[in-house]
């Protein structure tokens, strides 16, 4: 089933991440660390939610960064997410457009900001 999410149970979740409490996945949720989809059996966790739960267990127990830094850490890792997929985004474009506009923007780039670009 390509494109399909694999979705997990509260439970699940549980059970994957032994060091997570019921207590403190529910305090991930409502402070919209992690946003369940809703389904008729509850809460349904995707692969994102399982990496995003496993990194704030690192985070808050191994590293022991404290709940008022965790959001800001999750938004920067969200940022950064999010500029990765735009830069792929931009190469397969470029890419797209063969050699002599990837050139041109090379060079376009490298005249604004130095050798250090391409």
């Amino acid at each position: 089933m390509e494109g399909r999410a694999l979705m997990m149970t509260e439970a699940e979740i549980l059970d994957r991440i032994g060091r997570l409490s019921a207590e403190r996945l529910t305090l991930c949720v409502t402070r919209a660390w992690v946003r369940p989809r809703l389904s008729e059996a509850g809460p349904a966790y995707d692969e994102t939610d399982l990496a995003r739960l496993r990194l704030i267990v690192e985070l808050t127990e191994d590293m022991e960064v404290n709940d008022e830094a965790v959001p800001l850490i999750l938004g920067l890792i969200d940022e950064v997410s999010a500029l990765r997929r735009r830069i792929r985004a931009l190469d397969a474009a470029l890419g797209a457009e063969g050699p002599v506009v990837c050139d041109a923007v090379i060079a376009r780039l490298r005249a604004l900001h130095g050798d250090g670009v391409a």
